[in-house]
């Protein structure tokens, strides 16, 4: 298992009242049942989507700068300080 930092943006950030938590996961789906667990409905709420268990459309994760989708998806590996990013939607135009 990794320590890792995960980061939190906009209305992600507000809704759980933090801009970061350490956490030990192994994967990015490891990362988000551990957030679950953590942060409980203030998290999946906002960035779960309830039929899939995954992230809502138009949320963003990203392990060190890189879209989890150019990585391993939801499979991505992680590693001893690796910073997480997790955004809502951006808006604008």
């Amino acid at each position: 298992m990794a320590r890792v930092t995960v980061k939190f943006f906009a209305s992600v950030r507000e809704a759980l009242g933090t801009k970061s938590v350490e956490v030990d996961a192994t994967t990015i789906l490891d990362l988000l049942e551990s957030l679950k667990e953590q942060f409980g409905s203030k998290f999946t709420d906002t960035v779960i989507d309830p039929a899939s268990g995954r992230l809502k459309r138009f949320y963003s994760c990203m392990v060190n700068g890189k879209r989890i989708e150019l990585i391993d998806s939801y499979e991505t590996r992680l590693n001893d300080g690796d910073s997480i990013a997790i955004f809502p939607p951006v808006g604008g135009g």
